[in-house]
């Protein structure tokens, strides 16, 4: 193939269209090495060098698209070196020609054969012959882009030009505007201010960014890629203090701005002080420490109005102190002068200036933490130590001081502490917490709250406290389990102390507690658990806590009070534990057999005790191997006999979470058939629960074999004759086992789903079939449903309408409880793609009034579509809207849950246009009056906010 003819390549400058398809075609051939690129030069020559102007723009755009076009590896040195030096050339040529120059520029210095010597000839040509701020916006773009590859990828040619690129690209930078191009300039400088020397030009460098601080501008609303004012900024900090140089000038402007009246530019000027403290060495700023804090003191001692305003600049002097805390010299010298200011005020908890000056303290730790903290803790042990202070002062002291304590630790310097210092105040605080062994003392909020304020202390100084003090603290921690009717929480304390002291805290707390357990009231009893219990991860005390909760479960004379805590402390230290501790347990132990035996054994049991033993066999179970799961099923659950209370708990721990693979089979028939007449026979509530929750579980697990859903079948079959007789607590039962097959996905569900549909207008059971269908739907988060089919809730939701679909049309009021009691569970996704045929089913369901939870189902459906701005309701709000202004009456059928939906779903319906909402508005803002009088505040404080909102519907938006 030959090179292109005149003629081809006239007819390819006539449009932009017939230019982009003439250089595809030519970048194709060039590829394939058809021709070499200098004879399409010399081809287009007559473009090129052509007097008018129009014809060279347009030959120089072919040229440069070419290149674009072209594989970035395909063009020799010698070639290039060529086509820059023609780019070079024609920077002189006319304006209208450079934004196909920049294009060529752009596309050459991509080139992987590129000579690098040629950058800076290419660089040094265009800051001599025209400049970036001449160009169009999107040739700045791209101009920027240049840039910021090239300072990215030919550092040492660039650092080679000495002043000369840096100045180039000061004038470059120099007077833009668009934020669009700020955003590339921000986001590329740093790393080059960072790296490069900028010789000379440093205070000219820092004056191109200085002039944006702050950034002000309102990104445009119709840009779905908007840049917004706060990224904008960060990135122009990140400018700001990217180069040493630049920190006096950076202080200098941060304070300037900080006088400034806009709450954005305080913040903008704080987060650069901020950013200065992080990325300036602390000898580029020890210079301007007096300054900085000069301006952060103002905003912070006595303190800002404005909560953001204190956090930032609190934010800003601790990293300025932390930084320093590595050079000693510097550390103190910023700390003196900080300290000086506040540790005055610390000696008066009742100053205005305490609380600021606190704040300013904790900071001061968390930069130096062994010097500050000597001098605070020093000024607060003053304070303790005169004879006016109070126990209102005491607890703000103590409270300061656990933070205090607390940041030297995480600092590392929490040994480093003056020992006199910190033992005078800790014996202050162990002194205030012993005031709970006089017997004079009086249980009140205020003396309670100073014992908690010694304890936070205590917690956080816990490896600082003497062996003296330590025993003290026993003494004082024995007083408070054991006292009759205080309850303060300790565990961090003696967790802390069992971890440094495991003798000293197994002697004088838990052995004296141990001790003397039987003496103790039930209070304090529960009291020892809580307390002894998180020490069990210690092994030192692990086996000494157990034998205490072990022989309070099992000993035969343990009153059924006592025994009831220790269940309760057994199940807690069962979820405490790992599944190696309690299998180890149940080896050891045989702790299955003895909860089982104690249940059975015992009598006098109460209802508590048992769902404690369930729980923990439940517990237990779960951790063991499977085929220890089924060894224990099969030892214990033939002789339960279900009629029995204890036998029906004993059997929900076995059975409760039991492994979906280990079959009952052997055992299903009986157990359905139990639990059945149990749930059809008892009186008892609770008992019927279990039953319910047992049969659910059962069906869901079981192996889907013919044998198992004719048993199964049998049950259902049962149930329908309780049902023609009018049980209704057969047709909850009936729920219970649809329930289990619906999750699972078994085809047998849908007769069941059919059955209850018919039920839904007869005269008597039609609420319970109503209700067994919120059984089915609703989530029950401590029932095993371990089979769970996938997309279960929409094949629900397809039964339901098939079985129910006809009768929906029908409007029968069970029937609409029972469909909102579906929809409830079913995923938004799929009732919007039934919208059409949901919707006035939804509408007619909130007419007819129903029962509250209903009603609350209902508006919060409507409430999802109508907070989403869903078009479909949009073309309804004539329907929807006299039902929620009628529900937001005050009525008896209307709770206050009722109510409040209503008036939320009415505040949502204005986020819709003006237009569809104006036909309304007189109506729903007369009609909301009444519900500002509702007896109920939170009623009231709704109707406020959805009135309000309505009457500023179609107000003129605000300047």
């Amino acid at each position: 193939m030959t090179t292109p003819t005149r003629a081809t390549l006239e007819k390819g400058l006539k449009s932009d269209q017939k230019l982009v398809k003439a250089a595809t075609q030519i970048a194709k051939d060039l590829t394939a090495k058809a021709y070499d690129i200098s004879a399409l030069a010399e081809a287009l020559g007559f473009a090129l060098s052509s007097p008018d102007m129009e014809e060279r723009v347009a030959g120089t755009n072919l040229l440069s698209a070419v290149l674009i076009a072209l594989p970035q590896d395909l063009l020799q040195e010698r070639q290039l070196e060529f086509l820059s030096t023609f780019y070079m050339d024609r920077l002189r040529d006319h304006h209208n020609v450079m934004p196909a120059i920049i294009d060529g520029i752009d596309a050459l210095v991509h080139m992987k054969a590129l000579p690098r010597a040629q950058i800076p000839q290419i660089l040094q040509s265009f800051f001599e012959h025209t400049t970036c701020q001449s160009q169009t916006r999107s040739d700045r773009t791209k101009l920027f882009h240049i840039f910021q590859y090239l300072t990215e990828n030919f550092q040492d040619e660039l650092q080679a030009m000495a002043g000369d690129f840096v100045y180039g690209l000061i004038n470059s930078i120099d007077g833009e505007r668009d934020p669009r191009n700020l955003d590339i300039i921000f986001s590329f400088m740093p790393e080059f201010l960072s790296t490069y020397p900028l010789l000379h030009l440093a205070e000219e460098m820092f004056e191109i960014f200085a002039c944006y601080f702050p950034i002000d501008f309102n990104p445009s609303k119709q840009d779905p890629a908007a840049i917004t004012r706060d990224e904008l900024s960060i990135k122009l900090t990140n400018c700001l203090v990217a180069n040493n140089e630049f920190a006096e000038g950076t202080v200098v402007l941060a304070i300037e701005k900080l006088e400034s009246e806009l709450l954005v530019a305080k913040l903008d000027s704080i987060e650069l002080l901020h950013q200065a403290a992080v990325k300036f060495p602390p000898s580029v700023l020890e210079p301007h420490f007096d300054q900085i804090w000069q301006a952060l003191k103002t905003e912070t001692f006595p303190g800002n109005d404005n909560e953001e305003i204190l956090k930032a600049s609190l934010k800003a002097l601790s990293a300025l102190l932390e930084r320093a805390a590595h050079i000693p010299d510097i550390s103190h010298s910023y700390q003196s002068s900080i300290l000086g200011v506040i540790l005055p005020h610390l000696s008066d908890v009742n100053q205005r200036l305490f609380h600021p000056a606190t704040g300013i303290a904790l900071v001061c730790v968390s930069g130096d933490a062994p010097y500050a903290a000597d001098k605070i803790l020093n000024s607060f042990l003053l304070k303790l130590q005169a004879a006016d202070a109070s126990s209102e002062q005491r607890i703000k002291i103590y409270y300061i001081v656990s933070q205090v304590y607390k940041l030297s630790a995480l600092r590392g310097s929490l040994q480093k502490l003056d020992t006199t210092i910190r033992e005078s105040v800790q014996d202050d605080v162990i002194a205030s917490l012993r005031l709970i062994e006089q017997e004079e003392f009086d249980a009140k909020k205020e003396d309670l709250e100073l014992q908690k304020a010694a304890l936070s202390v205590l917690n956080e100084s816990a490896p600082l406290l003497s062996e003296k003090q330590r025993a003290l603290i026993y003494k004082a921690l024995v007083q408070l389990v054991s006292h009759p009717s205080i309850d303060i929480d300790f565990t961090t304390l003696t967790v802390s102390l069992g971890a440094l002291q495991p003798v000293e805290v197994q002697s004088n707390f838990i052995d004296v507690c141990v001790r003397n357990f039987e003496i103790f009231s039930t209070f304090v009893k529960r009291k020892i658990y809580t307390n002894l219990l998180p020490l069990m991860p210690q092994i030192a005390f692990t086996q000494r806590i157990l034998d205490l909760v072990m022989t309070q479960t099992f000993n035969d004379t343990t009153a059924e009070p006592v025994r009831l805590l220790a269940l309760e402390a057994l199940n807690k230290l069962l979820l405490l534990e790992d599944q190696r501790f309690i299998v180890d347990l149940q080896q050891e132990s045989n702790l299955l057999h003895k909860l089982i035996e104690l249940g059975q054994k015992t009598e006098g049991l109460s209802m508590q005790s048992l769902e404690q033993i369930a729980g923990a066999l439940s517990r237990i179970t779960q951790q063991l191997p499977l085929s220890e799961q089924s060894a224990i099923v099969s030892e214990y659950l033939p002789g339960l006999n279900l009629s029995q209370s204890a036998d029906l708990y004993i059997t929900k721990g076995l059975l409760g979470y039991l492994h979906k693979d280990i079959t009952l089979d052997d055992h299903f028939e009986r157990l359905l058939t139990d639990l059945t007449q149990l749930s059809l026979n008892s009186d008892n509530e609770q008992l019927r629960v279990i039953a319910h929750h047992l049969l659910c579980s059962m069906v869901n697990k079981m192996e889907s074999n013919p044998a198992n859903l004719s048993k199964v079948k049998k049950i259902t079959e049962q149930l329908k004759v309780a049902i023609k007789k009018g049980d209704v607590r057969a047709v909850e039962i009936l729920a219970w086992v649809g329930k289990g097959l619906v999750v699972a996905g078994f085809d047998e569900a849908a007769d069941v789903v059919g059955d209850l549909s018919d039920l839904l207008k007869h005269p008597s059971l039609s609420t319970a079939a109503a209700l067994g269908f919120d059984i089915i739907a609703a989530e029950y988060p401590e029932l095993d449903l371990p089979v769970v089919k996938f997309l279960y809730k929409q094949k629900l939701f397809h039964t339901i309408m098939g079985k129910m679909g006809s009768k929906l049309a029908n409007y029968c009021v069970h029937h609409l409880k029972a469909f909102v009691y579906v929809l409830k569970a079913t995923p938004q996704a799929v009732i919007k793609l039934n919208i059409e045929q949901l919707g006035p089913l939804l509408f007619k369901s909130l007419e007819e009034h129903n029962e509250a939870q209903s009603l609350c189902i209902a508006l919060g459906i409507c409430e999802k579509f109508v907070a989403q701005q869903d078009t479909y309701f949009q073309g309804h709000l004539a329907h929807l809207i006299p039902s929620c202004l009628e529900l937001s009456k005050y009525k008896a059928q209307h709770t206050m849950q009722v109510r409040i939906a209503a008036l939320q779903l009415l505040y949502d319906v204005t986020k819709y246009p003006t237009f569809v909402l104006l036909p309304h508005k007189v109506d729903v803002t007369l009609a909301l009056a009444a519900a500002l009088d509702d007896p109920k505040r939170l009623v009231r404080n709704t109707a406020v906010k959805a009135r309000n909102a309505w009457y500023l519907v179609g107000a003129p938006s605000p300047n």
